[in-house]
């Protein structure tokens, strides 16, 4: 089930996304929607916002615990839209998108939006070959090697969850960070904009903090969650994305997925329709709330087939995510043998 060539015809079926068919579709959902792009950003901290309020109200000591989850379910969702930001899809005006990026997704979450599309669009360009940064990365982590027996799979996620990975996870982003371009000398280097508008949040993240004596709460219920809880869950997300292979077959429409997800996984694990990587790695100029459109299309070039490029569910029990992730080790043998067949070897955008 598990993405193995058993014959020619199999490997025929690597087929590529007909652009020109699904040209006119394509320009279409390409268009970008300013008011549904700030209608969902403004969600996310208006369920932020309604968090911190929840447990300065309730004044009970689990009423933190339970806002630091929702609170880390948002600032993944946060992370979503500096990737829209990334593709030059989330505004219309690009300066604009860079500073509302910026100022109210990337800087709270300590990255830059510059510095995280560097990287991403070197993933784009060499997706699981060894010019992938996300890969090379991912290929030296043991905490990514997978399949594992459920037990250990726990234990990663787990261990996500108490920050036990977070020096592993900071290394990482180091490159997106205005620290880390700054003093790491990063790609790309720091724009005299950046300067300015970083040190602006700054200066007014601390007046917020001092003026409410806030700062217990922002450790809390804000830098916490994401060196734990959003770990997990974007370790989740992740594996969902691409198979973490040493060797591959170089198809990037096998080697790409698309997880349709339950609402409530979809809630906590891929929110604003990050599980539908495949789609958006096909389609890389369409905006999130096109991308189920675009998903449609793929499904009817007849491109997704369960268990290789398309998991039903993150958790559930019949073509998972969480299966393929503990799948026996000889399924994985066969499936890493199955990638040494020959292919037709081809980018996806083509």
């Amino acid at each position: 089930m598990y993405a193995q060539v058993v014959d020619e015809a199999d490997i025929q079926y690597a087929h590529r996304v007909d652009r020109k068919a699904l040209a006119a579709i394509t320009r279409e959902m390409s268009k970008v929607n300013n008011g549904r792009a700030l209608w969902a950003l403004a969600c996310q901290w208006l369920v932020i916002v309604a968090a911190f309020a929840f447990v300065v109200l309730v004044d009970r000591w689990w009423a933190w615990p339970l806002a630091a989850v929702l609170i880390a379910t948002r600032q993944h969702a946060m992370l979503a839209l500096m990737h829209e930001a990334a593709h030059y899809h989330f505004l219309s005006n690009r300066k604009v998108s860079d500073v509302v990026s910026d100022l109210l997704c990337a800087f709270p979450l300590n990255m830059t939006t510059a510095g995280y599309r560097h990287e991403h669009m070197l993933h784009h360009r060499y997706v699981n070959t060894d010019k992938d940064p996300y890969l090379a990365g991912q290929l030296v982590d043991a905490s990514w090697h997978f399949p594992r027996t459920p037990m250990r799979a726990t234990a990663v996620f787990l261990a996500d969850a108490l920050g036990l990975y977070a020096p592993n996870h900071l290394k990482v982003v180091l490159p997106w960070t205005y620290w880390g371009r700054l003093v790491g000398r990063a790609q790309p280097r720091i724009t005299p904009m950046e300067h300015l508008r970083y040190w602006l949040y700054v200066a007014t993240l601390v007046t917020v903090l001092v003026t409410t004596g806030a700062w217990l709460h922002w450790l809390l219920l804000w830098v916490m969650p994401t060196t734990t809880v959003m770990m997990a869950f974007f370790r989740m997300r992740a594996l969902g994305e691409h198979p973490i292979e040493e060797s591959t077959s170089g198809d990037e429409t096998r080697e790409t997925r698309d997880v349709l997800g339950t609402a409530l996984e979809n809630f906590f694990i891929a929110p604003l329709n990050v599980n539908l990587h495949l789609t958006h790695h096909a389609f890389p100029s369409v905006p999130f709330y096109n991308l189920p459109a675009m998903h449609e299309q793929l499904d009817k070039a007849g491109l997704l087939e369960d268990g290789v490029n398309q998991f039903d569910t993150y958790l559930g029990k019949e073509n998972s995510l969480i299966q393929y992730l503990t799948r026996e080790p000889e399924a994985s043998a066969a499936a890493a043998a199955a990638s040494q067949q020959p292919r037709l070897v081809q980018p996806l955008h083509s």
